[in-house]
């Protein structure tokens, strides 16, 4: 039964306003309106009711740098509170525009990570929102460049993939690479586009065929895969989908705070800056929504909320939904696919919950059958071992070992850690 102690992590929707507006933004309805810091300090005094070892506060919008101020007192309040040995971290996501110094330093400071909202080259960029490549190239130069900007490392570039931006893909993912970006990861739109037609298929695939060509090179050369969706020993967490639940919302695990204190099992179900475009997902968005965390019923709502979230019929069942591309029963993917169940009511006169879109089926057919081609990177063991290649300065560590031990064998029969040829030569394979 989910429960107030079981909490560990809020994402915290600190202003419904905007300083863009992003052609394929689910927020379609941002305003002037911003959380009182009275209702900031209930929510993470909610947080620090869990009993959860590790919490993670993350600050949302709209755009959360316009309240800069009340995250600084987010971080003081959590900072100078009585936490029991329990670690709290903070993450933020942004367009970037507002990322200057002083919010770089600060973000620094408290060891924030940060998630930036950034579709790659200009062609891209330019879709998403027009005038912003210009100030966002440049900070990714701040960011992953000379002198080291603090946030390097814990830092992740998300672009967002909308089918106009189809032909810019392999360039964006190029870009990123060349930019240094560490870490970067691309998921499709939310919001339904009548551009995409089932036939686009083939034009998908060539696109991450030229994203694949890059990120292999660049691992071959680096050892280092920046690319998310192609890093194959990625942890999960979560929000990582299962083989049942099309994401981790159901678990109410993690809380979304509206500006007005109204809780959700996600933030692109709260309400202060979207109209939703349907009936069908007002209605559930209704049903489960856990309504203000500072009313007397809510520890029962918070109880009952798995549940509602179960009835609502868009978030489990993955077997039984289909597409145009057929059965996502029958797809190898299954397991690890993931749709925003959001996108279902974005779905023009959809009264199915288990019919999903076609674009983000489209974008898990063609990048999951990509990531299963891209080499797994070894561990520490296999590296030691030989037993898989290893690639960049890790493979000359590796080349320079198997050198080692060759001329320690030379003479002899094989003794401890020596290889035959034909392991040798699978490895290189590899």
């Amino acid at each position: 039964m989910a429960g107030v102690d079981e909490i560990e992590a809020l994402e915290v929707v600190l202003t419904a306003g905007c300083n863009l507006r992003c052609s394929y933004c689910y927020q379609n309805d941002k305003k002037n309106r911003r959380m009182s810091w009275e209702t900031l300090r209930g929510a993470l005094d909610l947080l620090l009711a869990s009993r959860r070892p590790r919490l993670d506060v993350l600050f949302l919008g709209g755009e959360p740098l316009l309240e800069l101020e009340l995250i600084r007192q987010a971080v003081a309040y959590l900072r100078g509170s009585p936490r029991g040995g329990r670690r709290v971290s903070f993450s933020i996501i942004t367009n970037g525009t507002l990322l200057g110094g002083e919010q770089i330093r600060f973000l620094a400071r408290h060891r924030f990570a940060v998630q930036l909202s950034c579709d790659g080259v200009a062609a891209a960029q330019e879709l998403r929102g027009a005038g912003t490549f210009e100030v966002l190239d440049a900070l990714l130069g701040r960011l992953f460049g000379e002198p080291p900007s603090g946030l390097r490392e814990r830092s992740t570039v998300a672009l967002t993939l909308s089918p106009a931006a189809i032909p810019h893909l392999a360039e964006s993912v190029a870009y990123f690479l060349r930019r240094g970006v560490p870490d970067f990861a691309v998921t499709p739109i939310v919001t339904h586009d009548p551009a995409w037609r089932p036939e686009r298929l083939a034009e998908l695939d060539a696109a991450f065929a030229g994203a694949f060509r890059a990120c292999l090179r660049h691992y071959r050369r680096t050892g280092e895969v920046p690319f998310q969706l192609f890093r194959r020993d990625a942890r999960a967490d979560v929000h990582t989908p299962t083989p049942e639940a099309m994401c981790g919302a159901p678990s109410a695990r993690v809380l979304a705070v509206d500006v007005d204190g109204q809780i959700h099992g996600c933030a692109v179900f709260t309400e202060s800056y979207q109209k939703f475009p349907s009936r069908f997902l007002a209605e559930r968005a209704g049903a489960i929504r856990m309504g203000d965390f500072r009313a007397p019923d809510f520890a029962e709502r918070l109880a009952r909320y798995p549940a509602a979230a179960r009835a609502a019929g868009i978030f489990h069942g993955k077997a039984g939904k289909r597409s145009s591309y057929g059965a996502c029963g029958e797809c190898r993917f299954l397991a690890s696919c993931s749709i925003c169940p959001a996108s279902i009511g974005h779905l023009p006169g959809n009264e199915d919950p288990d019919r999903v879109p076609d674009f983000p089926c489209a974008f898990n057919l063609v990048s999951l059958a990509w990531r299963e081609r891209f080499p797994v990177r070894p561990n520490a063991l296999e590296i030691l071992s030989g037993a898989r290649r290893a690639h960049g300065p890790l493979g000359e560590a590796q080349e320079h070992l198997r050198a080692l031990r060759a001329r320690a064998g030379a003479g002899g029969g094989r003794g401890p850690g020596r290889r035959t040829a034909a392991a040798d030569r699978r490895s290189r394979r590899r």
